[in-house]
């Protein structure tokens, strides 16, 4: 078995690209609170999920992982670069990278360590200021990583005045919108992306497994848990008004509104 794993999802106008770019080994249930484990699986692979979006004249990327630095079982551990064009998608068409936090997983992949030069040369990076300070980023932001921790790729950028903090010029298309979701870091973030009158959510690391979907006081130890209870309180209501789909950083499944329609995501925090 070789090359990306990648879903289609048709959005109005616009085509969306899952692609999964590695998969995370680690023992999750360290991940939570032993108190809060009672109903929760063990889950010891997740897959890196980043997102494209296709339309006339528009060519964006959700977070970008490095799949060297996470391999998928059994897959070839293509660069990224390499990945994307097996799919069709050319990264130097690509105009705006949207960084939805500083976690190593969701950039890692923004910088060739190995060429010493952008993997998306002519695109513009966009991260929350609020991950990120003194040239570099944040503590907080990096407090999930451990031994991964790295914020070179985004140094590397940001030397080279390649990376925008909050917003970038030109703007993003009006069918794509940045959400503040504090939380999993204080800049945490997730996009939102219209068409024709439909919606879908790009969630990132809102939720990371399916305990957390059944179970939303259910916060890994890193967060700051009132803030990604409120977070998702918030976010979840409006993907129920919209009747939008959605997906998850680590999810490999696109979701449906009524994943949401039951009490413990309808009643207050």
């Amino acid at each position: 078995m070789s090359g990306p794993i990648a879903q289609q999802i048709t959005l109005g106008e616009l085509s969306i690209t899952a692609l999964i770019l590695g998969e995370i080994y680690d023992r999750v249930e360290d991940w939570f609170a032993a108190d809060q484990l009672s109903d929760f699986r063990s889950i010891s692979r997740l897959p890196v999920i980043c997102l494209h979006i296709s339309g006339p004249g528009l060519s964006i990327l959700i977070d970008a992982c490095d799949p060297r630095q996470y391999p998928i079982n059994g897959v070839e551990p293509l660069d990224i670069q390499t990945s994307l064009r097996k799919i069709g998608i050319h990264p130097e068409d690509i105009t705006r990278v949207i960084l939805t936090h500083g976690h190593h997983d969701h950039f890692c992949g923004v910088w060739d360590l190995d060429r010493e030069a952008a993997n998306f040369p002519n695109a513009r990076h966009i991260l929350s200021a609020q991950d990120w300070g003194n040239g570099t980023l944040t503590a907080t932001a990096q407090m999930a990583d451990g031994s991964a921790a790295n914020p070179g790729p985004l140094e590397k950028l940001w030397q080279m005045g390649l990376l925008d903090l909050d917003t970038c010029d030109p703007p993003l298309p009006p069918g794509v919108s940045l959400i503040d979701a504090a939380g999993e870091t204080k800049g945490h973030r997730v996009v939102r992306i219209s068409s024709n009158g439909q919606a879908f959510y790009f969630l990132a690391d809102l939720f990371h497994v399916p305990a957390e979907l059944n179970a939303p006081d259910l916060c890994p130890i890193w967060a700051d848990a009132p803030a990604l209870k409120q977070s998702r309180r918030l976010l979840t209501q409006a993907i129920i008004q919209a009747n939008a789909q959605f997906m998850c950083s680590h999810l490999p499944e696109v979701f449906s509104a009524d994943r949401f329609n039951f009490p413990s995501f309808l009643g207050e925090p």
